[in-house]
């Protein structure tokens, strides 16, 4: 391909994975005052802002510049800016016209698969379970596929070989990463793989000598991420995950991936890496490593949803709302959230791939495909319905398998949620009923739990610069508050929830635990529609704005806590926050001093046995009894955050 048709493919995307937007950015205002000096399909130069930047070639990843900055300047970016307009001179000898450019998707699809594992070389297994994890973007004929666990993305322009792909990410991980992105878009394309993605079900269970070698990798991570060695975590960690002898364990894959994703963020000196919070992640995966030892084929600790179903009556149900989702090692799916009339009981039905499998299937493409013989799932959304021929597993969970079929579907009415013993109104009621239904320890929420409530009002959102989610403070009628929060891709959907109550009817919620948080998040938005129930599934719509009622009693609520400095009673979790904070510390430096405050304010709020374990630690300082005592300050924090 010659230069210039190599340069037209370098749009502005592809030169922000070159350097990044702010370089881009003073390079397009230098624009005006440079000039092109030489340009053919070999070769151009460009001067610019006093400097002369040479591009060969090889297209922009090989230009040079002779100004002192080292990489990708904003000389060079200026300069395939220009060249990219700069029209064909006319008295150049006529050029061989370039044959068509081939997308880079097709060109991916086309490639060898012998040329694809001799680039990856020793990568290529991993690479072929991370492909699973990553988001693609397709522009026009280039493509990005961004990783979440390493952080990395890695952009494909059209006419280039893998070789010349834009990598940003650690850099011992770029042919991995690569590698994986390359692979991730032939599985879109509908490439077969040679060696297909095992499904986590059909998978061996972890080995006792894998299963010792995570347990030994997560107690010598303390040390790495404490003293100056984080990288060395974050690459050991990594490994384990796309291990194919952890392909069976998917809640774990997930788990060391965060660990990892972490100890780059403490190599980087990232200011989302806080020692406490990875010290609790840390304990939490080291108890599911050895639980799994112990019992390897438990689907429940193994993270496999697996399950067995058995036909049951024909079942009257509201559907409260339908979840898009997806999780850290790469499966989606689309979750509705039933109540069963008869029982008052939550049910749900899933609708999901697996990492790696289908990887057209989108929870959108779900949310509009027949669903128990109806035209589309989003049909049943804020419907009453009866399921015929229902087959129901032991947790609640109704198959989606096509014998079953919904009829007599009607819109609710806004009496139904309203007058539902489900609806909850007072956040204390909220958290005896999750005690319920969350379970305990590793079984705590394996799956979110789904509750409907009726804040009195909710606050504008606030940005929480440590768990990187927005928080909507929801007040109940007695003055409690409770935190609902979203990531940031979900925020411009939910721009208008606090605008909502009084007025709407309910709110979905769904409940789980992230790292050591408990979190509620909103799912859908139950409004009333001259009597019936109009349901938006904030996945999948923007919410519409909310009564003129609420929005002034929110402006007032804001106000008066502005006034105030009240922000509602926050839950009892500081203590057990506290003793996390302080063992990373520990972990740096031992004070016994410290560790015995701690043992006594533990002992002073009856929390006898982590008393006891900080304690011990004043003497011992094991990996595992550090661990030990971090996973019972995260329990700790969950059972008071569930605590009246």
């Amino acid at each position: 391909m010659s230069l210039r048709a190599l340069i037209t493919l370098f749009d502005d995307d592809a030169l922000v994975a070159l350097a990044n937007n702010g370089l881009l950015r003073r390079a397009q205002k230098a624009v005006p005052d440079a000039q092109v000096q030489h340009f053919d399909d070999e070769h151009a130069r460009v001067q610019t802002g006093g400097q002369t930047v040479t591009i060969p070639a090889g297209g922009p990843q090989t230009a040079t510049c002779d100004c002192p900055a080292t990489g990708v300047c904003s000389h060079i970016l200026t300069a395939v800016l220009v060249l990219r307009e700069s029209p064909e001179p006319t008295d150049a000898e006529p050029a061989t016209p370039d044959a068509p450019t081939v997308s880079v998707s097709d060109w991916l699809a086309g490639l060898n698969a012998d040329q694809l594992r001799k680039f990856a070389g020793a990568d290529f297994d991993g690479a072929a379970v991370l492909a699973a994890t990553a988001q693609v973007d397709q522009r026009g004929g280039n493509a990005q596929a961004s990783f979440p666990s390493p952080e990395a993305t890695v952009t494909f322009v059209a006419g280039q070989d893998l070789k010349a792909a834009l990598y940003k990410g650690p850099a011992t991980r770029k042919r991995l990463v690569v590698a994986a992105g390359a692979i991730a878009l032939r599985d879109l394309a509908g490439v077969a793989r040679d060696v297909p993605l095992a499904n986590p079900s059909a998978a061996p269970a972890p080995d006792s000598e894998t299963m010792d070698a995570i347990l030994r990798a997560l107690e010598e991570a303390i040390g790495q991420i404490f003293h100056g060695s984080a990288v060395l975590a974050e690459e050991r960690l990594l490994d384990l995950a796309i291990s194919a002898k952890v392909q069976s364990a998917p809640r774990l894959m997930g788990q060391l991936m965060t660990l990892s994703t972490q100890a780059g963020w403490a190599e980087a000196g990232d200011v989302r890496f806080e020692g406490g919070r990875f010290l609790a992640a840390l304990s939490r995966t080291y108890a599911l490593a050895r639980a799994i030892r112990l019992c390897p084929d438990d689907t429940d600790l193994l993270g496999q949803a697996r399950r067995s179903y058995q036909p049951v009556a024909d079942m009257t149900l509201m559907c409260l709302g339908l979840h898009g989702w997806t999780t850290p090692n790469g499966a989606r799916g689309l979750t509705a959230y039933f109540l069963d009339q008869e029982t008052d009981e939550h049910r749900s039905a899933t609708v999901a791939r697996g990492a790696g499998m289908d990887l057209a299937f989108t929870a959108f493409q779900a949310y509009s495909n027949p669903l128990w013989g109806t035209p589309a799932a989003s049909r049943l959304s804020g419907s009453f319905l009866v399921l015929e021929n229902p087959l129901c597993a032991a947790d609640g969970q109704i198959s989606t398998g096509d014998k079953t079929r919904a009829k007599d579907i009607q819109p609710l009415r806004t009496s139904d949620i309203q007058n539902s013993p489900a609806l909850i109104r007072r956040w204390s009621d909220l958290r005896a009923d999750l005690r319920v239904r969350m379970g305990t320890g590793l079984r705590r929420a394996a799956a979110p739990v789904p509750s409907l409530i009726l804040p009195h009002s909710i606050s504008e959102p606030q940005f929480d610069d440590i768990s990187q989610r927005y928080v909507w403070r929801a007040t109940d009628t007695e003055g409690q508050t409770l935190d609902l929060t979203a990531t940031p891709d979900d925020r411009p959907r939910l721009a208008k929830l606090h605008t909502q109550f009084p007025g709407a009817v309910a709110l979905l919620v769904l409940t789980s635990v992230v790292g050591d948080d408990l979190i509620h998040e909103p799912v859908t938005l139950l409004l009333s529609s001259l009597g019936d129930v109009e349901a938006v599934d904030v996945k999948f719509r923007d919410l519409p704005a909310g009564s003129a009622l609420a929005r002034a009693k929110a402006g007032l609520l804001q106000g008066f806590q502005r006034l105030t400095g009240s922000s509602g009673t926050p839950l009892q979790t500081a203590f057990p926050a506290q003793v996390l904070s302080q063992l990373a510390e520990q972990c740096r430096h031992l004070q016994p001093d410290t560790l015995a405050r701690l043992a006594e304010g533990a002992e002073a709020r009856q929390l006898l046995v982590l008393a006891d374990r900080l304690e011990g630690l004043k003497t011992h300082q094991a990996p595992e009894d550090i661990l030990a005592t971090a996973y019972l300050c995260q329990e700790a924090m969950m059972m008071l955050a569930l605590a009246d």
